[in-house]
């Protein structure tokens, strides 16, 4: 699906760095590769952020690499052709990627939902297939640099932001420059180890938040149990139409909110664990907003409102004292929004 002329994002100023140029018109392209590869996303923005078309086509099942980056070539040669460019050329792509990733080279270590892409070349990748620059990065410290110059967190100086998705990425922005680490491994709480004895995570630990507070661990953790409680699944039926399997995180929420005992007991889960992960963040860095933004987050107050709560019983109150726990504003567009801002920014 191709959706031309509506801005997702507002101005970053008129003119940017490419390179060595300065540049007053062209565009730039953003890409989303999610972390088993099978959601692809690519859009073109002008340089004031504005995305002008863009093209979504998930897969419903998981690729390898070749696969994945054949149809993003296909997506790319729709809204690179020659009619869309009429205002210049194509200056720079950035790159959202859902895995593990070493953005001072440009490599994708690592996704852990896919194959075939362990140390792959991905910045060289599509600086090659489109002869500019490219600025690769994990989709979470994307999608967090776009909240912090678009979205809810404009003027905040140090921000968390955490994406509750299939997986759990997390990203540290401070005074509006992505904190990356030694290593680019610095925001990877998805894999902070919070509970002992605790279910495998897709890295292959155990006892880490992302096998506890993801989207896949809540959903997977719930129709498991509701096995033992008949109960359990026939809400679980009611609410999918009868496909247990098609069971949401969101709808696992709701389901606790209206007094079912097992999703309650999901629920608690994550917000423990999630919570505990957080305190400790919260005492480290000392941040003034944590941004929630993925699929998890679509149950907004019944997740934001309580994690205020016990950050607020967990932490030192000279901690909370200006901390706010917010939904992200940019919704489920966050990744590819995130890409259009990598590119955008200065070399």
């Amino acid at each position: 699906m191709t959706v031309t002329g509506t801005p997702i994002s507002g101005p970053l100023g008129a003119q940017k760095i490419t390179g060595n140029l300065l540049a007053t018109q062209g565009y730039v392209v953003g890409i989303e590769i999610s972390g088993s590869g099978a959601r692809q996303s690519v859009a073109l923005a002008n340089l004031d952020g504005t995305i002008l078309h863009h093209i979504r086509r998930p897969l419903d099942y998981v690729p390898d690499s070749e696969t994945a980056l054949g149809l993003v070539d296909s997506m790319l040669d729709e809204v690179t052709r020659p009619e869309a460019l009429l205002d210049g050329r194509i200056l720079r792509v950035g790159v959202a990627v859902g895995g593990l990733i070493d953005a001072t080279r440009g490599v994708v270590r690592t996704l852990y939902h896919a194959r075939g892409w362990d140390n792959f070349p991905l910045q060289d990748y599509f600086a090659e297939r489109l002869d500019v620059p490219c600025i690769i990065d994990n989709n979470a410290n994307a999608a967090a640099l776009a909240e912090v110059q678009r979205g809810i967190g404009i003027g905040e100086r140090v921000v968390l932001y955490v994406g509750l998705g299939r997986g759990i990425g997390g990203a540290l922005l401070v005074n509006g420059k992505i904190y990356h680490g030694m290593t680019c491994t610095a925001g990877e709480i998805g894999h902070m180890f919070v509970k002992e004895n605790g279910p495998q995570c897709s890295c292959g630990g155990f006892g880490h938040l992302e096998a506890i507070a993801s989207a896949q661990a809540i959903t997977d953790t719930m129709i498991r149990l509701s096995a033992e409680y008949p109960e359990t699944g026939v809400a679980i039926r009611r609410v999918t139409d009868g496909v247990a399997e098609h069971i949401t995180a969101d709808q696992v929420f709701h389901l606790a909110a209206q007094g079912d005992r097992i999703a309650q007991h999901v629920v608690n889960e994550v917000e423990t664990y999630l919570g505990i992960a957080l305190a400790n963040i919260v005492h480290l860095v000392n941040p003034s907003m944590i941004i929630l933004g993925g699929s998890v987050t679509t149950a907004s107050d019944l997740l934001v409102k309580p994690l205020q709560a016990r950050l607020e019983r967990l932490c030192l109150s000279a901690a909370t004292q200006h901390l706010r726990v917010v939904q992200g504003s940019l919704g489920t567009e966050a990744n590819l929004v995130g890409a259009v801002t990598l590119a955008l920014q200065d070399l």
